[in-house]
């Protein structure tokens, strides 16, 4: 797994900057009702949820990672805070909206994320998360390793959802402008949102 705290600094510069971050907050927007409260879980460097932000919703995130909550902090002053997304600092039933971007495909299990999800998710509240990042990049003919492991398919988030009592709800999709091999295809990125069962 790369270290965070050492990626920070170029982060936005090699994973698509604005025009990614735009389209991945246009794609989250478009599930989200106007004006919503959302918690970012690994929020990086603050990128997307600054989009969103400027999209009308009121954005608060946690990530593990200084280096990244550095940046963050610039663009979200006041609204991030150094939290472990399987260990929410967060009573039960009390937000309406999570979201998790470029998470989810980095675990050997998402099972924990989705277990402290639907306990901070009021009954009815939406997470949206990014999924299938592995195979959007292969579709988009990116080079990826064979053995690469699957974490974050739909079909499997689909399943741990439902054992959450988190039903998929909605989908969107984005471009991930910039993440394209040189003179490729730029791949789409699957958004799910699953609402909790009230």
């Amino acid at each position: 797994m790369l270290d965070y705290d050492d990626e920070a600094t170029h982060y936005d510069r090699t994973r698509g900057g604005v025009p990614r971050a735009v389209a991945a907050a246009s794609a989250l927007s478009s599930m989200l009702p106007p004006r919503s409260l959302v918690l970012d879980l690994a929020v990086g460097t603050g990128i997307v949820a600054t989009e969103l932000a400027a999209l009308g919703h009121r954005v608060v995130g946690i990530d593990l990672s200084d280096g990244m909550l550095r940046h963050a902090a610039r663009r979200l002053p006041g609204r991030v805070a150094r939290a472990d997304a399987t260990a929410l600092p967060l009573p039960d039933d009390s937000i309406d909206t999570v979201t998790a971007v470029w998470l989810l495909h980095l675990l050997a299990d998402a099972e924990p994320v989705l277990t402290e999800v639907a306990r901070v998710l009021r009954p009815g509240g939406l997470f949206l998360t990014t999924a299938d990042k592995v195979a959007a990049a292969r579709l988009a003919d990116n080079a990826v390793p064979e053995d690469r492991p699957h974490t974050d398919t739909c079909a499997q988030l689909t399943a741990l959802g439902a054992r959450h009592q988190l039903h998929l709800a909605a989908a969107a999709s984005f471009i991930g402008h910039g993440q394209g091999r040189a003179g490729g295809t730029d791949p789409h990125y699957p958004v799910l949102g699953f609402r909790r069962a009230g």
